[in-house]
């Protein structure tokens, strides 16, 4: 995989995907409703979702589990939030160059998932909180500070830039689906027999020996035509 050039495309898509559930003025912080976007807010919020996957509660289900899956799950969801960051306060070259740099920075980084305690992978993830939570200008310099934390939240999750590429891939595939199906407009149905949409688009896609978003789109239509 290029990593230059799938950064740009995931910009392009993020791009089209605020226009479509925003409107066409979404960077200037307000949706087409008039409601307040705050990226920094979202990425603070997913991160607490994030670190909820860990069992770092002293008090309950102390032989409890990380539930992995769903932290590769929430940082997915950070990255869509990254994106629109960057694309909002920056141009486009410029954000490409915080997310690059960003990246090329922490592949030297020694962080091993099983060398690390609970608490101290928790401890890494709350770094891209405590930047995110930093009331200053947004510069191409902040940026890639944060996009750094971020990538470093991806080494102790074990998400590769392929993973972090193929998942975002899909999360579109599905917010598309879950905008035309009204999600916006409260009416449509998360959890199907059981499951959330998230887990069934996983099962899905490790159906498929190629993905296709064509593909996936249409097996998630089929799906939620069952439940009605």
């Amino acid at each position: 995989m290029i990593i230059e050039n799938a950064i740009n495309e995931m910009l392009t898509m993020q791009n089209s995907l605020n226009e479509m559930t925003n409107g066409a003025d979404w960077r200037s912080g307000q949706t087409a409703l008039g409601k307040t976007i705050d990226w920094r807010r979202c990425i603070v919020m997913e991160t607490a979702e994030l670190v909820d996957s860990y069992p770092w509660k002293h008090w309950k289900a102390v032989d409890a589990k990380t539930d992995m899956e769903n932290v590769r799950v929430e940082l997915v969801d950070i990255w869509h939030f990254l994106l629109s960051l960057a694309l909002e306060n920056l141009d486009s070259e410029e954000a490409f160059n915080a997310l690059n740099s960003a990246f090329i920075q922490t592949q030297n980084a020694q962080f091993i998932h099983n060398d690390l305690s609970v608490i101290e992978q928790v401890k890494v993830h709350e770094e891209m909180m405590r930047i995110a939570l930093e009331a200053v200008e947004i510069t191409s310099k902040y940026l890639s500070r944060l996009a750094v934390a971020f990538f470093d939240s991806c080494k102790v999750a074990e998400l590769n830039f392929e993973a972090l590429y193929q998942i975002y891939m899909a999360k579109n595939v599905l917010n598309k689906f879950r905008q035309d199906h009204g999600y916006k407009e409260g009416t449509y149905i998360k959890e199907w027999n059981g499951k959330e949409d998230n887990v069934v688009m996983f099962e899905v896609i490790a159906e498929m020996a190629v993905f296709s978003g064509d593909e996936l789109y249409m097996a998630l239509k089929e799906n939620y035509t069952q439940l009605k």
